[in-house]
């Protein structure tokens, strides 16, 4: 039953965001910790982030946009957890977690698979598909607070929008960068992060810096 309702509410995530506003809503916060749920047992949480993009070219204005974040995560089997995240109003990710080292050192791989549908003032809009490689280095300092790394990767491919009168090609983009965070609680945790990403884009290289709150309930 609860991996029914797992995969019914990722279906009305997908169609709900085709119906919100057009707005540029990637979210690259992680809140996750290594430690994977028990098979069976399952997270839910919301957070409220910003995404600030800079560019060394002259003339870019910097933009700087709030978004709120619903995202879920369940044990599948042993060391395995799948989740999903939402971020307001039109990107989703699709995640995998596996734990390989556990104790006060913990570590685990992620990969992410992420859709989003965007217009920016002046762009045509963005169709992005992206791909999230993603470390987790986690380090339990007491039983209620738990200090986070996540060297990650980010593939994304934008697509043109079919609708509109542009013969503009799809275009790739590579970012690399990192999120530092915190989980503080046990059944209940606050998990504050701040998060760096590199990129170049058509030739210009750019910075993004992404801060949140989020939390989390743990249900057994």
């Amino acid at each position: 039953m609860k991996k029914i309702i797992v995969v019914y509410a990722i279906f009305r995530l997908l169609i709900i965001a085709q119906t919100l506003p057009a707005d540029w809503s990637q979210s690259y916060c992680t809140y996750d910790v290594p430690e994977v749920f028990e098979p069976g047992e399952y997270g839910i949480g919301f957070a409220i982030d910003n995404y600030t993009i800079y560019s060394g070219v002259a003339d870019t204005v910097a933009y700087d946009t709030r978004r709120f974040d619903i995202y879920a995560s369940y044990g599948l089997f042993k060391n395995v957890e799948v989740g999903v995240k939402y971020s307001y109003p039109t990107a989703g990710v699709l995640e995998a977690q596996y734990q390989f080292l556990h104790g006060k050192y913990a570590s685990a791989i992620k990969l992410g698979f992420g859709y989003m549908k965007g217009t920016r003032e002046g762009y045509i809009t963005d169709y992005v598909y992206d791909v999230y490689p993603t470390l987790l280095l986690g380090l339990c300092a007491k039983k209620c607070i738990k200090l986070y790394w996540a060297p990650k990767i980010i593939y994304s491919l934008h697509m043109r929008d079919r609708q509109e009168d542009s013969d503009r090609q799809p275009v790739s983009v590579f970012q690399y960068g990192h999120g530092v965070g915190l989980k503080i609680g046990d059944r209940f945790a606050f998990m504050p992060e701040a998060n760096w990403l590199f990129g170049v884009n058509e030739g210009v290289k750019y910075t993004v810096n992404q801060f949140g709150l989020g939390v989390m309930l743990e249900i057994q």
